[in-house]
């Protein structure tokens, strides 16, 4: 697994698996509230602290930021949130439907 310094004073790693990119996540168990930013370009995975896109030459196939609970501490948990956490940096493809719903639909929709 990759980690380098992204700039100055920014860590941040890649490129790599999906798996090592899980595995890496994981083992770090950022703290509630640390931004972490994730890019996909092509099959390759990166991360780094804060803003990513700040540096960019170019732009990835698809990037998220999150700032959130990391449930690094339980094996399901983690599998079911880094899951979902790749499902939603992967719908800015367009190629994925998050849980969207008609703008027509008056209910209320929870999770």
């Amino acid at each position: 697994m990759a980690e380098a310094p992204m700039s100055a004073g920014v860590k941040g790693g890649g490129p790599m698996t999906r798996d090592e990119l899980s595995d890496t996540l994981r083992a770090m168990a950022p703290d509630e509230g640390e931004t972490l930013y994730i890019e996909r370009r092509g099959e390759d995975y990166a991360w780094s602290e804060g803003n990513g896109l700040e540096n960019a030459a170019t732009l990835p196939d698809a990037w998220i930021s999150y700032t959130g609970r990391w449930p690094a501490h339980d094996d399901e948990t983690w599998r079911a949130f880094f899951a979902d956490l790749i499902a939603e940096l992967e719908s800015m493809t367009g190629n994925a439907d998050r849980c969207r719903w008609p703008l027509d639909d008056p209910w209320s929709h929870h999770h």
